[in-house]
């Protein structure tokens, strides 16, 4: 499988996670009367509204602002897969949005980096599904993510007039559906900076924060470390200053380290059944690193360069039908079509378990590919690094096996 690699210069506010929440703008969306644009309308905002076929009513919204790009992923979790082989280890679909004369260019790519490593984008993996010109009321819906496995969604353009006065609030609404996680510290600079602060004796694994309707969510299953660490501070949330005062912020759900959350059920769910997809793929994953570390020090990077190409091929760890039943288990109150939709959750997880592998060895495989240039071509300088990142994955995984849901 091979990809297109791009960089892209995404900047990370000191040493903390930068989290941007795309929001709606302002007034009411009629979708039926949306205005042709005119000479008049020349100021007017355009946003980009990403309608999902699993989610219509909730649709993701993209500002689109003067000369600037609006940008935001869109996870495997919340797309439809409709030809899982085809979908492969793709992780995200990416999405850009330019504005153009009356409308929007979007470019969407598809992502196969492991998104748990906040500077997966340093070596992006992507490849570019198409380009589209999206105009107001004349919706596109992408035919070429077919060819990635993916249900074609629906992009459309909604138009509003800027505010006469665009003030963002000191204090804007606050909503929090957990108990454990405050908002001890609230500034506003470019940005909202929110910590948090985790009142339990359990360190919470991830939480989602949202504005509007779109939500972001912070650490995962496959995280290195939790989200906010039992009665800590969270590192700081950034979030978009664009329209709190009509929509607010709210803290949606708190996973913690055993499993048991606060807040949407709904999201928590998606959640366990994508960690459980992580786990049951783990041990196929640990398997082939510890074979790989078998190998003596003249072999080791031909082994390691066999690791990566057998975990792009890696089955899956688990077939749809037993998975179901897992899932029935696991959430009985479920009924069948959430069911069917917790499967895609946990099937992304076998991807994303994998990912964590590919991730480390492509990450190795370009530094020794440096060094090679600078004539470090020591055997045994060059087998030390290898086998220390298989000793790193192989308690990552081990750490993954021995997780207690």
């Amino acid at each position: 499988m091979k990809y297109e690699k791009r960089s892209q210069s995404w900047k990370t506010v000191g040493a903390f996670v930068f989290v941007v929440v795309t929001l709606t703008l302002a007034g009411p969306v009629m979708f039926a009367s949306a205005p042709r644009l005119n000479q008049s309308d020349v100021q007017a905002n355009l946003s980009l509204e990403i309608i999902l076929p699993e989610d219509p009513s909730h649709p993701v919204t993209l500002p689109v602002l003067g000369d600037g790009r609006g940008m935001t992923l869109i996870l495997r979790q919340r797309l439809k897969i409709h030809d899982a082989t085809a979908a492969g280890g793709l992780t995200a679909v990416d999405v850009w949005a330019d504005r153009e004369g009356d409308g929007v260019r979007v470019r969407l790519s598809i992502i196969y980096n492991d998104l748990s490593n906040r500077e997966w984008w340093k070596d992006k993996k992507e490849k570019i599904a198409g380009s589209y010109l999206v105009s107001v009321n004349e919706p596109v819906r992408p035919a070429d993510l077919s060819e990635f496995g993916i249900e074609p969604f629906e992009l459309r353009i909604v138009t509003s007039k800027p505010p006469e006065t665009s003030s963002p609030p000191e204090k804007p609404r606050f909503i929090n559906k957990t108990v454990s996680l405050k908002a001890v510290r609230l500034e506003k600079d470019k940005y909202y900076r929110l910590t948090l602060e985790n009142t339990s004796n359990k360190d919470v694994e991830a939480f989602t924060i949202s504005s509007g309707r779109s939500s972001q969510k912070v650490g995962g299953p496959n995280a290195e470390a939790p989200a906010v660490r039992a009665l800590s501070s969270s590192e700081s949330v950034f979030i978009s200053l664009s329209e709190l005062d009509t929509t607010g912020i709210t803290i949606e759900v708190a996973i913690f380290d055993d499993g048991t959350f606060e807040g949407d059920s709904k999201l928590a769910t998606q959640y366990l059944a994508n960690a459980e997809g992580v786990k049951i793929q783990a041990p196929s994953v640990l398997r082939l690193i510890e074979e790989t570390l078998q190998a003596d020090d003249a072999e080791l990077p031909a082994a390691f360069a066999r690791l990566e190409a057998q975990l792009w091929v890696i089955p899956e760890a688990i077939d749809k039908q037993s998975a179901l039943e897992l899932l029935k288990g696991k959430f009985p109150s479920s009924d069948e079509p959430t069911v069917n939709a917790l499967y895609e959750d946990l099937k992304g997880g076998l991807y994303d378990s994998r990912n964590i592998a590919l991730s480390a060895i492509g990450d190795a495989q370009r530094a020794r590919a440096l060094e090679s240039r600078d004539k470090s071509n020591d055997v045994e300088v060059n087998s030390k690094r290898i086998k220390s990142v298989l000793t790193y994955l192989e308690q990552r995984f081990e750490k993954i096996q021995a997780r207690s849901y």
